[in-house]
Parts: structure tokens; sequence; C-alpha cells
């Protein structure tokens, strides 16, 4: 009894890892999208800026800092994009790396439960 249920125990200990590390792959997606858009909407912004300002020559100071800022942020996303890819890259190659680490783990916990319950009979 006992035995098995360490096996149990184990298994949804690694089942609980896997659904965490898909939990934080879901959540990379996500961020890298809402950045993709917020990359978007700030190149638009922009480029309807320099339009504007152009069209508007005095108040392009208010203009250039506004872009200035604009492009500030529009770095920072894609610099944040970058390392999300990153991030998630890493938790893909490392998740791949672990499923025949795991398919040989239930394996061996299959076997291990089977010994158990012949000794139980």
């Amino acid at each position: 009894g006992e035995q098995i249920d360490s096996l149990q125990k184990s298994q949804v200990f690694n089942m609980q890892k896997l659904k965490n590390s898909e939990l934080r792959l879901t959540e990379a997606e996500r961020k890298m999208r809402e950045l993709a858009l917020n990359i978007k909407m700030k190149e638009e912004l922009i480029k309807e800026l320099v339009r504007t300002g152009k069209d508007a020559q005095s108040v392009s100071r208010q203009y250039s800092l506004k872009i200035n800022k604009l492009e500030q942020e529009f770095e920072q996303a894609k610099m944040e994009l970058a390392e999300t890819q990153k991030r998630l890259q890493e938790l893909e190659s490392k998740e791949l790396r672990d499923v025949p680490e795991k398919a040989k783990l239930q394996k061996e916990v299959r076997k291990k439960m089977d010994a158990a319950k012949l000794k139980v009979q």
C-alpha cells in the first residue's frame, strides 16, 4: 500500500510540474502576443505623430518629445518581447527534453505498481 501511495504521489507531483511549465509557456505566449500588439500600436502611433507633426510645424517640439518617448517604450517592448521569446524557447526545449524522461518515469511507475500489486496478491 505505502509503496503505491508514494508512487502515485510522485506521479501526481510530476504531472503538476508539467502542468506548471505548460502554464508558464501559455503565460509567456500571451505576454508575447500582448507585446507584439503593443509594438504594432506604438508603430502606428509614431507614424501618425510624424505625419501630424509635419503638418503642424508649430507644435513639432511637443510632437518630437512624444515621439521620442514612444520610441523608447517601443524599444523597451521589443526588448521584452525578445526576452520573452528566449525564455519561451528555453522552456520549450526543456519541456521537450523532459518528455522522454516523463515517458520513462511513467513506465517505471507502472512497473513498480505492477510489482507492488503482485506482492499484495
